[in-house]
């Protein structure tokens, strides 16, 4: 009885498979990055080309009142990468760090002048901060800016947030 010829197996082969199975991995994961990439990058320029309208006020003014009506006391309207800011978030992180250096004498300290980290942040996002100066601060919503995540411990993404008083006993008009 002589042996039936059956699949032949040979190290050569295994070595050959598996390499084509890491170059198409390596091939997948390439592509996948440069489609995040290109996502970013968009993402990146309609935030940078971002226009207020009608629409989206409208949008976001019903979102504050979904938000009030169930009890919240902010909103987080968007969030984006800390890279898109020009200091990567930085300046966001450390919005709440009282100043290095203290005025000088005849020097008034900025008060009512805009935040810092706002000249760091994209077109778009300053749009909105604009917005809430000029149309939600005077009815008591506040505004901030704050790092949500710090992946590897670096500034992830910011998130912009309107807030508002959890009563009206609290409200400041």
């Amino acid at each position: 009885m002589s042996p039936s010829p059956g699949p032949s197996l040979s190290v050569a082969a295994l070595f050959a498979e598996r390499e084509a199975r890491r170059r198409r991995e390596r091939e997948e994961e390439q592509e996948f990055n440069r489609k995040q990439r290109e996502e970013l990058a968009h993402f990146k320029h309609r935030l940078e080309n971002f226009q207020l309208t009608e629409a989206r006020i409208e949008a976001a003014l019903d979102q504050i009142r979904r938000a009030f009506e169930r009890g919240e006391t902010e909103l987080m309207l968007t969030s984006f990468p800390s890279s898109f800011c020009s200091d990567a978030g930085r300046a966001v992180g450390n919005a709440d760090m009282p100043p290095i250096n203290k005025p000088k004498k005849g020097e008034k300290a900025k008060e009512h002048s805009e935040p810092e980290w706002l000249a760091t942040l994209p077109a778009g996002a300053r749009q909105v901060y604009a917005y809430w100066r000029e149309n939600l601060k005077p009815g008591g919503f506040s505004f901030s800016a704050r790092i949500i995540n710090y992946p590897g411990g670096k500034p992830g993404d910011v998130g912009l947030f309107f807030s508002w008083p959890k009563s009206a006993m609290e409200t400041k008009l």
